[in-house]
């Protein structure tokens, strides 16, 4: 029955340096995931931020009318 492929064998030395490169290489994944959350959240909150200024333009009430009628509706 095969076995699979034999390892290389290195020197425990060298193992650490190819660990810590792929530490090193995540580490640099990550960091770039999170710039990418932060501006997808960035982009989320200035959608529903549109999406309230919309409803407001859409619906011709002052600004004091549109905040009491949300007002009203949050109190029930």
């Amino acid at each position: 029955m095969p076995r699979g492929r034999r390892k290389n064998v290195i020197n425990p030395s060298e193992e650490i340096q190819i660990i810590d490169q792929k530490i090193a290489d995540l580490q640099e994944q990550i960091a770039a995931l999170k710039k990418d959350r932060k501006a997808a959240v960035a982009r989320a909150d200035e959608a529903a931020k549109q999406k309230v200024i919309d409803a407001f333009i859409a619906s011709g009430k002052t600004a004091d009318e549109f905040l009491a009628g949300i007002n009203a509706e949050a109190e029930n």
